[in-house]
């Protein structure tokens, strides 16, 4: 191979390659995210008290599934448990708007709502397992084992939706407070901010 026809080589130096700077991420400011809190809706409090309604929906079409068993469902405590069920549905719902726009005025009804949904497993889920239709219960253990996980998320989700809508609707009480009485100036934080972003 002749001098013209080798290919050309091209030397690198490793003082060419220069590091990029990693991006470091400014802490976020509280006074900021309180505020911009006061503009958001609740959505994790809301979503909560929905999930429990979907979980107490999933419930109620298995128990109503077991009312053909005998007849032994057939009583004025199913017809109560569907009235409840209404008021649970209707309730609930406006439970997880009432999180949504930060009201904590529902939150004793709303723990109560969810702590009666875990009671309800001691009443028709448990009459079922413990009566027996011949050699069987009338509910089977896997039939009362969903039930009464159903119920318990079901309530789970009401409680925790009740306990985040009001830990937050406190603080952005507590941080408008603040702000009407002066205590806290949003412009001077936010120029802090726009400081640190041109930093």
């Amino acid at each position: 191979m002749t001098q013209e026809n080798k290919p050309e080589v091209i030397e690198t130096s490793p003082e060419t390659v220069q590091p990029v700077p990693a991006k470091v991420k400014q802490p976020k400011n509280p006074v900021v995210q309180n505020d911009i809190m006061r503009y958001k809706k609740n959505k994790l409090g809301s979503s909560l008290a929905l999930l429990g309604i979907a979980f107490g929906c999933l419930y109620f079409l298995i128990l109503y599934a077991q009312v053909k068993n005998n007849n032994f469902y057939y009583t004025w405590e199913i017809a109560f448990d569907v009235i409840y069920n209404l008021f649970f549905l209707l309730f609930v719902f406006l439970f997880s708007e009432q999180v949504k726009n930060y009201n904590k005025k529902m939150f004793p009804l709303q723990l109560l709502v969810g702590l009666l949904q875990i009671a309800r497993i001691f009443w028709l889920p448990l009459k079922g397992i413990t009566n027996y239709n011949g050699d069987v219960t009338v509910v089977t253990p896997v039939t009362f084992a969903l039930l009464t996980a159903f119920l318990a998320a079901s309530g789970a989700c009401v409680i925790a939706s009740a306990i985040i809508g009001f830990i937050r609707a406190r603080s952005v009480e507590d941080f408008t407070k603040k702000v009407q009485a002066g205590e806290i100036d949003l412009d001077d934080e936010l120029k802090d901010k726009e400081t640190q972003g041109v930093k």
